[in-house]
C-alpha cells in the first residue's frame, strides 16, 4: 500500500472505509508472515545440511548480492506508487520511467558488484555463488516494481497471492536439491530459476496492463520524486547490510553465517513493528492533515508502550535462552552463534522504534535521512574497530549501538522540534528495565537451578505478564485494547 495516498487525498475518506482498510493490511500482513515463515525455514533446512564452512560461504555471497541488489530500487517502487495516484492519466508514463530506470540500475549495478569482487579477496566459489544470487536478487527487484503497479491501484491481493506462491515455490524447491543430495550452486541455481519464471510470467501480466510511452518532462520530474526516497534507501543499506560484508572482509565468511544465524531472529521479529508502520501510517498521514498534535501524542504513548512491552519479553528470552533456541533451530555446530544473539536480543527495544514512524508520518523524511547519514557511519566505524577487537561478536555490539543512535536521535528530534512529551516513554521504558533486572536475576540465581528451560521459561512469562499488570497497566490501557479489539 502506498503510504503518501493520505497525504495527496486519495483516502480522505478513510473512515467510510475502514473495511477495506483493514483487509489490505490484512491481506499485506498475511503475506509478510507467509514469506518470512518459508524464508526462515528455508535458511534452517539449508544451514543445518550445509557445513558451517560452506553455510558461511553461501550466507556471504547472499548478503554480498542483496548489499548490492537493493541499490536497483532506490525508492522506484514507492515513487510509481506516488506518481500513479497523482497523475493516474499518466500511469503508462510513469510504469515506463520505472521500468526503465530499473533496468539501467539493474545493468549498472551487476557489472560494478561483479567488478567489485576482484578487490573482495574471495574464493572463486564465494565469487560463483555471488554473481548467482546477484541475478535471484535482481530478479527479486524486478517483482517487487511489477507488485507496485498493482499497489498503486489498490489492488493488493494479486501480489499477495503471487508472492505466497513465489516463495512456496522456493521453499520445495531448495527441498528437492537438499533431498538429491545438491550442493549450494545447486541451491541458488534453483532459486535463479524459480525467480525468473515468476518475472517472466509477471511481465507478460504486466506489459498486458501498461503500454510503454517515454516523456522526456515525465522522466525528468520521475526522476527527481525519486531522490529523497533514494538516499534514505541507500543510507538504510550501508546502515544495516554492511555489516556480514566487513565481517567477511576481517574475521572471514564463516562467520558471517554464525551472524546472520543469530540476526535472522531480529530481522523475523521486527516484522512486528514494520508492519504496525504498514498500518498506523496512514493514520499517521490523515493527522498530519488534520494538524492534530494531540493525536500524534496519543498514538506515539500508545504505541511506544505496547511495543516496549513486546520488545523487552522477547529480549528477555532471547537473552536468556539463546543457547537453547539456537541448538534447537541450527544446531550445536553452531554455538558460537549463541553469544551473538544475547548481544542482539538488547537491540530489540530499539528495534521497536516508534519514533522513526512518527517522523515520518510527520512527512519529515529528510530528518530520517539525517539521522540515517550519522548512523551509517558510525555503524561502519564501530564494526571496523570492534570487529578487529572482539571478532563476530564485535558486530553485534555495533548493531545495538547503531540501533541505540537512531532510537535516541529520532526520540531527540520530536521532543526537541516536534513538541512531542516523552515523559511517559521514559518512565515505561525505566519500569521495564526495572522488570528485566529483576527477571533474569531470578533466572541466574534461582530458577536455573532448580528449573529446566521449558519451565523456567513459563515461569518468567508469567512473572512479567504479572509485573505487567501491576507496574504498568491502568484501566486507560484496557479500555483502549477494548477499542481495538473492538469489544464493547
Amino acid at each position: 500500500m502506498s503510504l503518501l495516498q493520505l497525504k495527496n487525498g486519495n483516502f480522505l475518506n478513510l473512515k467510510n472505509n475502514k473495511s477495506k482498510f483493514f483487509l489490505d493490511s490484512a491481506i499485506v500482513n498475511s503475506a509478510s508472515l507467509i514469506e518470512k515463515f518459508f524464508f526462515f525455514i528455508a535458511t534452517i533446512i539449508v544451514a543445518r545440511y550445509l557445513s558451517i564452512e560452506h553455510f558461511g560461504e553461501f550466507s556471504t555471497a547472499l548478503s554480498y548480492a542483496t548489499f548490492f541488489s537493493a541499490i536497483t530500487d532506490i525508492g522506484i517502487n514507492i515513487s510509481l506508487i506516488r506518481a500513479i495516484n497523482l497523475e493516474n492519466k499518466y500511469e503508462n508514463e510513469h510504469f515506463t520511467n520505472a521500468f526503465c530506470l530499473k533496468v539501467t540500475l539493474a545493468v549498472i549495478v551487476y557489472l560494478f558488484m561483479a567488478f567489485s569482487l576482484y578487490c573482495t579477496g574471495y574464493n572463486y566459489d564465494v565469487i560463483k555463488l555471488i554473481l548467482i544470487l546477484g541475478l535471484v536478487r535482481i530478479g527479486n527487484e524486478f517483482m517487487t516494481t511489477y507488485y507496485a503497479a498493482d499497489e498503486a491501484k489498490r489492488n493488493f491481493i494479486f501480489p499477495a497471492i503471487i508472492n505466497s506462491i513465489y516463495v512456496v515455490i522456493f521453499f520445495i524447491s531448495v527441498v528437492f536439491v537438499i533431498v538429491l543430495h545438491g550442493n549450494y550452486y545447486h541451491i541458488s541455481i534453483a532459486r535463479l530459476i524459480v525467480v525468473y519464471l515468476f518475472v517472466f510470467l509477471l511481465s507478460i501480466r504486466t506489459f498486458k496492463k501498461f503500454t510503454i510511452i517515454f516523456n522526456k518532462n515525465i522522466f525528468v520530474k520521475f526522476v527527481k520524486s525519486v531522490i529523497p526516497f533514494s538516499l534514505i534507501s541507500i543510507f538504510w543499506n550501508f546502515t544495516f547490510k554492511i555489516n556480514p560484508l566487513i565481517i567477511s572482509f576481517i574475521s572471514g565468511t564463516t562467520y558471517v553465517g554464525l551472524f546472520n544465524n543469530a540476526l535472522m531472529f531480529i530481522d523475523t521479529i521486527s516484522l512486528i513493528p514494520d508492519n504496525l508502520r504498514k498500518v498506523i501510517m496512514p493514520t499517521l498521514y490523515k493527522t498530519l492533515e488534520e494538524n492534530d498534535m494531540g493525536k500524534f501524542q496519543f498514538i506515539f504513548d500508545t504505541m511506544s508502550k505496547y511495543l516496549g512491552i513486546t520488545s523487552f519479553y522477547i529480549m528477555i528470552i532471547f537473552y536468556l535462552f539463546a543457547k537453547n533456541i539456537i541448538y534447537l533451530i541450527f544446531g550445536s555446530k553452531y554455538k558460537e552463534a549463541i553469544p551473538v544473539l544475547q548481544i542482539l536480543s538488547f537491540a530489540l527495544p530499539m528495534v521497536f522504534n516508534v519514533a522513526s514512524i512518527t517522523i515520518v508520518g510527520m512527512d519529515k523524511q529528510k530528518i530520517l535521512l539525517r539521522i540515517l547519514m550519522i548512523s551509517t557511519m558510525i555503524n561502519i566505524i564501530s564494526n571496523i574497530t570492534l570487529i578487529s577487537l572482539f571478532g563476530v561478536i564485535g558486530s553485534a555490539m555495533s548493531v545495538v549501538i547503531t540501533y541505540g543512535v537512531i532510537y535516541y536521535s529520532g526520540h531527540l528530534y520530536l521532543y526537541k522540534k516536534e513538541n512531542i512529551k516523552i515523559k511517559l516513554i521514559l518512565l515505561t521504558y525505566g519500569k521495564l528495565i526495572l522488570i528485566t533486572i529483576i527477571l533474569i536475576s531470578s533466572y541466574n540465581l534461582y530458577f536455573k537451578y532448580v528449573f529446566n528451560e521449558l519451565i523456567s521459561a513459563l515461569i518468567i512469562t508469567i512473572l512479567y505478564i504479572m509485573l505487567i499488570l501491576i507496574m504498568l497497566f491502568s484501566k486507560d490501557d484496557i479500555r483502549i485494547i477494548k477499542e481495538m479489539l473492538q469489544i464493547t
